[in-house]
């Protein structure tokens, strides 16, 4: 089968959701779907203070927390034969992956867990699945 997507994006965080998304985004490319897989991990680097003197050590412990999670993700997947690329980055996750992708410039899909939020917390804060999706300009895979 000839692969219907070259690159994809697969943005993660700890959640079930995004273990979903994983599973999915290997289902696939184990198929054939999808060529070439790269797992993205934002963690939320705005409650380090970098005026502080142990600012280092925190954000060295949110690097190594997100490397972490990213070779969990990734060794499911090579149980499958499918070998991501890793990303990780800290910041903003909506803004990040939407960077990530604009400025790559060849993902031409992006998979993603949905979160789970009441309607409340959805219109209070929206979610990170809703905020790509409206502005991305490629499809959005989102696993619920």
């Amino acid at each position: 089968m000839e692969a219907i997507f070259n690159k994809a994006l697969v943005a993660v965080d700890d959640s079930e959701q995004s273990l979903r998304a994983v599973y999915k985004a290997t289902e696939l490319a184990a198929k054939g779907v999808i060529k070439e897989l790269v797992l993205l991990n934002v963690y939320d680097s705005s409650s380090v203070d970098i005026t502080k003197l142990h600012s280092k050590d925190k954000l060295d412990d949110l690097r190594a927390a997100s490397l972490e999670l990213l070779q969990r993700y990734q060794s499911i997947m090579l149980e499958k034969d499918v070998h991501p690329r890793l990303k990780r980055a800290g910041g903003e996750p909506s803004a990040l992956i939407l960077d990530v992708v604009d400025n790559d410039g060849s993902y031409d899909l992006i998979i993603m867990g949905s979160r789970k939020l009441n309607k409340f917390k959805e219109l209070a804060l929206g979610s990170v699945s809703d905020r790509v999706g409206r502005l991305v300009d490629i499809p959005v895979l989102i696993v619920k």
